[in-house]
């Protein structure tokens, strides 16, 4: 999926290292150490681009908490790098842990969701093998290019619990075969088509409900694969730390125009935007919004027959923030629509006992995204209202459900708790 005209298109970042090979002599530790140094130097550069990106010409609103949390993001992101793409190899793949974790947070990621990815080459064929777990939403997408760099990045082939709902049914065994050619004797696995050359794998589980549906549990393995796997050259090694060089780089670009997007929005209503690359089949809202320590903002939007939505409140780093101990974001399960049809949210610093409440607290600035998936109908836009926190409740419905300070306890506690059962907290 490619769309030049929405400013997320991925063929406006892509872009690679291309660094020639650095002068080297191993043949002392001076030179051992003078290649190493020149290697490094690439990262650092790459690392301050970004923190600089992350950090000037945003809005000044929370620039002290601002500038924490961006030299913390920038850490993360060397941290999903280095797994993700400086550990890779075609011949000896790993599902990594992308994002819809407690340390790393990685280009707008759901609370909701827990994302893997792993890079894979068309020269090789490979089986995914496990139980899919009982997400809400389990999908595969399989994409041309790394997102790394985004050279060549479009949408393959794609697999979900809803196009093959008896082969990927809850809690099932699976068998997926990933190659460049559909396999003669398939029998009862599914097959997902790898493109020529370097592509990728990204696997979502999106929970509905945090509290009971299990995660997955699977394996990918190249077949026929060789051992030992190969020790690193020269080669081999700097195409590695290119890929977290050009990710830092690359996905800087990416951020800000995805940050300006959310603040290009209309205050009081939130409009659609195509993010090529993200969750197929869903439509994304991007808005923002500011909120004072005395105010509240009221969220009004339908469901357009989805068969998932849900929404989060985000940071300037394009991050849900705590949101494992925060009430950062709601779902289709989690929240409750109102005796006239509607669905109202109330975003606020302090906790005004409404049950659909989302907690704005020690920031004035907020991005927020809806993300419906495969919705039966246009969705209409959410529409953003701000009032005084002391008389919120005038401006939402009777029969607007509620939550005493006790209750919401209770549910932050289990909201904690299923980090651990849904494996949000492993790396």
């Amino acid at each position: 999926m490619t769309d030049s005209k929405t400013p997320m298109a991925q063929e406006r970042f892509a872009a690679r290292s291309g660094a020639d090979s650095a002068p080297a002599d191993f043949s002392t530790d001076a030179g051992a150490l003078a290649y190493a140094s020149a290697q490094l130097d690439k990262l650092v550069d790459a690392m301050r681009y970004k923190l600089e990106k992350h950090i000037s010409g945003w809005p000044g609103d929370d620039r002290e908490l601002d500038t924490h949390e961006a030299l913390r993001h920038l850490l993360r992101d060397i941290s999903f790098g280095h797994a993700a793409y400086m550990e890779a190899d075609y011949a000896n793949p790993n599902l990594t842990k992308m994002s819809g974790t407690s340390r790393v947070q990685f280009q707008l990621p759901s609370p909701d969701c827990v994302y893997h990815s792993a890079i894979l080459h068309g020269d090789y064929s490979y089986r995914i093998r496990g139980n899919r777990g009982s997400a809400t939403v389990f999908q595969l997408t399989v994409y041309q290019g790394h997102a790394c760099d985004l050279v060549g990045w479009k949408t393959h082939a794609m697999l979900n619990n809803f196009d093959y709902p008896a082969q990927l049914a809850a809690d099932c065994e699976v068998e997926i075969v990933l190659s460049r050619t559909r396999p003669a004797q398939l029998g009862d696995a599914l097959w997902l088509e790898l493109p020529e050359g370097p592509c990728e794998l990204h696997s979502r589980q999106y929970y509905g409900d945090w509290e009971n549906e299990n995660p997955a549990d699977l394996v990918l393995t190249v077949d026929e694969q060789s051992f030992p796997a190969k020790l690193l050259d020269r080669a081999s090694a700097e195409t590695r730390l290119n890929r977290l060089v050009d990710l830092l780089r690359v996905h800087t670009d990416f951020y800000r125009a995805g940050v300006q997007a959310h603040l290009d929005a209309d205050a009081e209503e939130i409009a659609e935007l195509v993010i090529p690359g993200a969750f197929e089949g869903t439509n994304y809202f991007p808005g923002h919004f500011r909120c004072a320590e005395d105010e509240a903002v009221i969220i009004e939007f339908e469901d357009p027959g989805s068969l998932y939505w849900n929404t989060a409140l985000f940071q300037m780093q394009y991050e849900p923030g705590d949101w494992w101990a925060r009430m950062s974001s709601l779902n289709t399960q989690q929240v409750h629509t109102d005796p006239d049809g509607k669905l109202r949210i109330v975003c606020s610093w302090k906790d005004p006992g409404v049950a659909n409440w989302l907690d704005a607290s020690g920031r004035h600035l907020h991005l927020i995204a809806f993300r419906f998936f495969r919705a039966a109908r246009t969705p209409a836009r959410p529409k953003l209202r701000t009032v005084p926190l002391a008389n919120v409740h005038d401006y939402l419905p009777p029969g607007t459900a509620q939550v005493t300070a006790q209750e919401r306890q209770r549910l932050l506690e289990r909201r904690l708790f299923s980090v651990y059962r849904r494996r949000c907290g492993d790396f």
